[in-house]
């Protein structure tokens, strides 16, 4: 059998884990401490008797029950305070994964470019999302999982790079030299039109893993003068 292809633009299915450890709204707050302590995991997704999710539990949210029955004034009270005192109150005292959960839940699918999960971890502030497919939980991604794009190994990336210009920029790749060292692309040689000289270097800038574009491509024709 041979080799499998890499990737030109990863997506969740690539680097999420696979398959995932799941709790029940009924599943005791001890219970769940204990699974991510044996697993070495920082949240499970909650499910429902039929495997849909319903919620996600996280360490954060297991900490609710080690605060103070009292807040003194500073800076918890001040974070307890916009709202928040209550729902600490209620999770400080649930039993129940159903009591500390956090829903709805911010999921992904398997396709959704690793790009574009990123993002969404960074504007939500959160460190992992469920992978579903027809509400059902096939993966997890973490922040872990994300930066594994970036220890794809050179020769992975130079293939990928190859692959781009001649599936995507519709360019003869044996016609530039293509060289990747520490995730740094290097190019060389010579493109036909200046919009195809601009489009490749954003282009390959964007695949996952790449770190940087160093660029000495020419071109034969400025179409940008042209009328």
């Amino acid at each position: 059998m041979g080799t499998a292809r890499p990737h030109i633009h990863l997506v969740a299915k690539d680097v999420m884990t696979s398959p995932v450890i799941t709790v029940r709204p009924d599943t005791p707050i001890k219970e769940v401490a204990r699974l991510l302590l044996t697993h070495h995991i920082s949240g499970v997704p909650v499910v429902d008797e039929n495997d849909h999710l319903v919620g996600i539990l996280t360490e954060a949210d297991l900490l609710y029950k080690e605060l103070p029955e009292t807040p003194e004034e500073g800076g918890l009270l001040r974070l307890l305070r916009r709202g928040q005192l209550a729902q600490a109150e209620r999770k400080s005292e649930g039993l129940l994964a159903r009591d500390l959960m956090t829903s709805p839940v911010i999921t992904i699918t398997e396709n959704t470019p690793l790009r574009e999960a990123a993002a969404l971890m960074t504007r939500h502030r959160i460190n992992r999302l469920p992978v579903v497919r027809n509400g059902h939980v096939v993966g997890i991604l973490s922040r872990a999982d994300v930066l594994k794009a970036l220890t794809r190994p050179d020769h992975e990336l130079q293939e990928a790079v190859r692959r781009a210009f001649l599936e995507e920029l519709w360019i003869d790749p044996t016609r530039l030299r293509i060289h990747v060292q520490n995730g740094v692309v290097y190019l060389e040689g010579e493109v036909e039109r200046r919009s195809d000289q601009e489009l490749a270097e954003r282009w390959i800038a964007t695949i996952d893993g790449v770190v940087r574009v160093e660029s000495r491509l020419t071109y034969r024709f400025d179409d940008r003068q042209a009328r």
